[in-house]
């Protein structure tokens, strides 16, 4: 695929893409990615994208939102901009259909915060 162009694709060829490391962009509030998202994926809200497409390290780009308009909207906008970009059909809906991992919480990995452990441990190295 060339660079600066946009393709919609399908959930198990974006699974594929997820596991060979691609960056996955969610495009949706930060509201909606906290009630879950793929795992590992960063959040960008569609309003913010041109203004953190400079941020974003090189090679393809995977979007995706909850059920790929706003996905399909982001890898066009990232086209424009020269980048490459594949839309997920069918969004995180398709996504957690297909039984790949999702994940809750503000924090690509899912953590809405550190545990209990974790912030004693933090306290402790203070």
């Amino acid at each position: 695929m060339p660079a600066g162009s946009a393709e919609e694709i399908d959930v198990e060829v974006a699974a594929a893409a997820w596991a060979a490391g691609d960056l996955v962009l969610d495009v949706r509030t930060p509201e909606e990615y906290a009630n879950g998202h793929v795992a590992g994926a960063r959040n960008v809200p569609l309003s913010r994208l041109p203004a953190a497409a400079r941020e974003l390290p090189p090679g393809q780009l995977i979007t995706v939102c909850t059920s790929g308009g706003r996905s399909w909207q982001a890898a066009q906008r990232l086209a424009a901009l020269g980048r490459t970009a594949l839309s997920v059909r069918g969004g995180t809906k398709a996504w957690r259909a297909a039984g790949h991992p999702v994940v809750a919480g503000p924090l690509p990995g899912g953590a809405a915060h550190p545990g209990p452990l974790r912030r004693l441990l933090s306290r402790r190295r203070r």
